[in-house]
């Protein structure tokens, strides 16, 4: 009878070992990636989460604010061209006829423009600075799903609304009003901004990739 030699002996002992090490070992890389992938995912999902998150209850209602704001002002200042326009014609086509007259004419078109006048400050205290002040609100209650970015015109926004505010209460004179520069082309990047990321987090949304 024929015992196996050490060298055998060695060889059958590694693949014995290795019989049971290399499943172990696959069985241990398995989990490894399945742990590593499920952690990928749900980062990934999480990441999209927050992304939804800042889509429905920051920059979606900020832009909605936004454009109404946008919407309201473009047209009272289309209005405001066009009855300046009209006052003028009206002054031009009465222009041949006597004093008394064009007085008659003024005095009965008159209330009417001024009117428009009223009726835009009174739009002013109903809509529009409700709006500014909903964004501002929006912005302090939701400042943590604000982009880093996003974060640096909070005082812009903060400054534009005080101004306001000082106004309507009488708390500001005509002449320091001037002097602020106070106008709704300073919120212009403010709103550039906003649109430009709403429409970012939209496609990333769309795309699947935070």
């Amino acid at each position: 009878m024929c015992l196996p030699t050490l060298d055998q002996q060695a060889i059958d002992a590694v693949r014995w070992i290795a019989s049971i090490a290399v499943p172990a070992i696959s069985g241990l890389i398995g989990v490894i990636i399945g742990a590593w992938l499920t952690s990928r995912r749900e980062q990934k999902q999480r990441q999209l989460t927050f992304l939804e998150k800042q889509l429905s209850s920051f920059y979606s209602p900020m832009l909605g604010l936004r454009n109404e704001v946008k919407t309201h002002t473009a047209f009272r200042m289309r209005v405001q061209n066009e009855a300046d326009a009209a006052w003028r014609q009206i002054c031009a086509d009465t222009e041949h006829l006597d004093v008394q007259a064009r007085q008659r004419i003024t005095t009965e078109c008159g209330p009417e423009f001024k009117r428009i006048i009223e009726y835009d400050n009174d739009k002013l205290n109903e809509a529009l600075l409700p709006a500014y002040r909903k964004m501002l609100e929006l912005f302090r209650e939701s400042y943590w799903l604000a982009e880093q970015e996003t974060r640096a015109y909070y005082d812009g926004l903060v400054e534009f609304v005080e101004v306001w505010n000082r106004w309507t209460d009488k708390a500001l004179p005509a002449e320091v009003l001037k002097r602020l520069e106070h106008s709704e082309d300073n919120l212009a990047p403010f709103y550039e901004h906003i649109e430009r990321t709403h429409d970012a987090i939209c496609q990333k949304l769309k795309n699947g990739a935070p």
